[in-house]
C-alpha cells in the first residue's frame, strides 16, 4: 500500500501534543484477529464507508490509521500490539526559547517573591498558585475530556468543605483532611459526571452550570457540612514547627511551601495520567466518542474518571485554600466563579497543562494593572472610565473576548503554532507489522 493512498481527514484547529484536536486517531487501541502478513499491494477498491469514515484503511494485518497531514519533524509513530503493549518511535519534541525564558521567569519569581513580600502579599501570591489547580481541573474536563463544565466552582467550595469538617469535626491531620477534600470532590464530580454519558456539549455545559446556581442555596441548608448561613471557621489551624518561626511571616511562608510543592506534585501526576492509555483514551473519547467506542474504548469509565479527576483538583485547590484562609463559606463561592475558572482556563489554553499556569499569570497581571490605573481622580469622564479598570471582571471580561478573537486556542495555542511553522516537514512514515496497527502521532 503507498503512503499516499491514505485518506487524510482535515486537520482540527489543535492538531498538537497538548491541545484539543491532537492525536486524533489514538483511539485505535486494539488488535484485529490473525490475518496474512501485510502486502505492498494496494487495496482493493472496495473498502467500506465506516472505515473511510474514520479515516482508516485496511492494510494486511491490520488498519493503517492517519491523524492529518505528513508529520513533522519530531512526530513518532505508535505501534500499538495485541497484547495491550505501545511504543513510539521518533524524536521528541524540541523545546523552544520561549519555553526555557518562561521556566527561568517562573522558577525566578517562585523564589523571589516569599522573599520581598509582606505578609498579606505573600498569602495572596499563595493563593494564586493555588488557583492554578483549579484552572487545571477545567481544562482536564474541557481541553482534554471535551466536555464543558461552567460549574467547577462548585468542586472547589466541596474541598474546602470537606477539608474543613475532616479536620474539626473528624479530627484528621490536616495533610488527611486535604486528600479528603480533594478525594470528596471526586466522587461529587464523578457524579455530575454522569449526564455526561447522554448530553454533551452546550446542554452539559448548561446541567453544570445550573449545579454551580444552586449550590449556594443548597449549601445554607446543610449546616453540618457547611455552617450554614454564617459558613465554618477552622478552629485548628496548620501551625508550622517551632524550628521554623513563629511569625506570621514565617506560618506564611511555612503555607507557601506547602502549596507550591502540593501543585507541583499535582501538575506532574497530572502530566503522567495524560500521557498513560487512560489519557489516550480520554483524548480519544474527546475526538471522536463513535470512533473510540468502535475501538473498544469504555466510554462510561472514560468520561466519568475524567470528571473525577478534574473534580479532584479542583477540590484540591479549594483544601488548600483552608489552609491559606481557614474560613468557608457558601458566599465565597458564587457562580460566577466558576465561570472565572472557565474563562481562565480558554484564555491560557485549553488542552494543555502550562496554559493553566499561563490563563492565572495575565490573569492576574491585568487585575494589578487595573488597579494602578483605576486610582485616577480629577479627569472627568476619561477618569470614570479608567476607573472601570479597576473592576477586575471587566479588565478579565474585555481581554478574554479580544483574545478569542486573535488567538482562538488560546495563548499557549499561539506559541505552539508558531513552533510548529518553524518545524521542517518530513516525509511520511510508513511501518508494516503482524497484527497491529499502526498510527502516527506526536512523540511523547
Amino acid at each position: 500500500m503507498s503512503g499516499d493512498n491514505w485518506p487524510t481527514p482535515l486537520p482540527r484547529p489543535g492538531d498538537d501534543d497538548e491541545t484539543p484536536g491532537a492525536d486524533a486517531s489514538v483511539f485505535a487501541v486494539f488488535a484485529p484477529p490473525d490475518d496474512p502478513p501485510a502486502s505492498d499491494e494496494p487495496p482493493e477498491s472496495g473498502k467500506s464507508s465506516e472505515a473511510a469514515a474514520l479515516g482508516v484503511e485496511p492494510s494486511g494485518a491490520g488498519l493503517s490509521v492517519r491523524s492529518g497531514p505528513p508529520a513533522p519533524s519530531g512526530v513518532g509513530t505508535a505501534v500499538l500490539g495485541a497484547g495491550g503493549a505501545d511504543r513510539v518511535v521518533g524524536s521528541r519534541r524540541r523545546i523552544g526559547p520561549l519555553s526555557w525564558i518562561g521556566a527561568v521567569l517562573l522558577g525566578v519569581w517562585l523564589v523571589a517573591m516569599p522573599l520581598t513580600s509582606s505578609v498579606t502579599e505573600l498569602r495572596q501570591n499563595t493563593q494564586i498558585i493555588v488557583m492554578v489547580l483549579a484552572v487545571l481541573g477545567v481544562n482536564i474536563a474541557t481541553g482534554y475530556g471535551g466536555m464543558i463544565s461552567l460549574g467547577h466552582g462548585v468542586f472547589v467550595a466541596v474541598g474546602a468543605f470537606a477539608a474543613a469538617y475532616a479536620v474539626d469535626d473528624l479530627a484528621l491531620p490536616w495533610v488527611l483532611s486535604i486528600l479528603a477534600g480533594a478525594a470528596f470532590a471526586g466522587v461529587i464530580g464523578a457524579l455530575v459526571g454522569l449526564p455526561a454519558l447522554r448530553i454533551k456539549g452546550i446542554h452539559l455545559a448548561l446541567v453544570t452550570l445550573g449545579l454551580a446556581i444552586v449550590f449556594q442555596p443548597l449549601a445554607k441548608r446543610v449546616p453540618a457540612f457547611s455552617g450554614g448561613v454564617s459558613g465554618r471557621a477552622v478552629g485548628a489551624e496548620l501551625v508550622p514547627p517551632s524550628w521554623f518561626g513563629t511569625s506570621r511571616w514565617a506560618e506564611g511562608l511555612y503555607h507557601y511551601l506547602i502549596c507550591l510543592v502540593v501543585v507541583g506534585l499535582a501538575m506532574w501526576l497530572t502530566h503522567n495520567i495524560i500521557k498513560s492509555r487512560p489519557g489516550r483514551a480520554m483524548r480519544a473519547v474527546r475526538d471522536n466518542d463513535t470512533a473510540a467506542a468502535v475501538y473498544g474504548v469504555n466510554l462510561v469509565a472514560s468520561r466519568v474518571s475524567t470528571f473525577a479527576v478534574s473534580a479532584s483538583l479542583a477540590g484540591l485547590a479549594g483544601a488548600l485554600g483552608i489552609v491559606l484562609v481557614p474560613f468557608a463559606s457558601q458566599e465565597s463561592y458564587p457562580f460566577q466563579e466558576s465561570l472565572v475558572l472557565y474563562a481562565t482556563a480558554v484564555l491560557g489554553g485549553l488542552g494543555s497543562l502550562w496554559g493553566s499556569v499561563l490563563g492565572v499569570a495575565i490573569r492576574e497581571v491585568f487585575s494589578r494593572i487595573g488597579e494602578l490605573l483605576g486610582d485616577v481622580s480629577g479627569l472627568g469622564p476619561l477618569g470614570e472610565f479608567l476607573r472601570l479598570l479597576d473592576e477586575e471582571q471587566f479588565v478579565f471580561g474585555v481581554l478574554l473576548v479580544a483574545l478569542t478573537f486573535v488567538f482562538p486556542r488560546g495563548l499557549i495555542g499561539m506559541f505552539n503554532r508558531r513552533r510548529d511553522e518553524r518545524v521542517p516537514q518530513a516525509g511520511r512514515i510508513r511501518t508494516r507489522t503482524r497484527n497491529r496497527f499502526r498510527i502516527d502521532i506526536p512523540a511523547q
